[in-house]
């Protein structure tokens, strides 16, 4: 090894040691409003609607796994 790579490597060294900067208002993602403030999406089927968790969002509205849309392909007459 050169000088000065052995230099360089004892001056990241001294970086890796120093204590990390400390965090600015507003900076981390953490700080930010997460899902869990928000009520879960629940079926709206029916009347009274269905209320099931989980739901899934399709064109028509939020509908669970029993409600879902029909599939809308072609089947073959028999």
């Amino acid at each position: 090894m050169t000088r000065t790579t052995e230099a360089s490597l004892a001056a990241m060294r001294r970086r890796l040691d120093e204590p990390p900067p400390e965090p600015v208002p507003g900076q981390l993602a953490v700080e930010m409003a997460t899902a869990e403030d928000k009520p879960p999406k629940v079926c709206g089927y029916g009347n009274p609607r269905c209320g099931a968790i989980p739901a899934r969002f399709y064109p028509c509205g939020w509908k669970c796994d029993k409600h879902q849309p029909a599939r809308t392909t072609r089947r073959p007459t028999p």
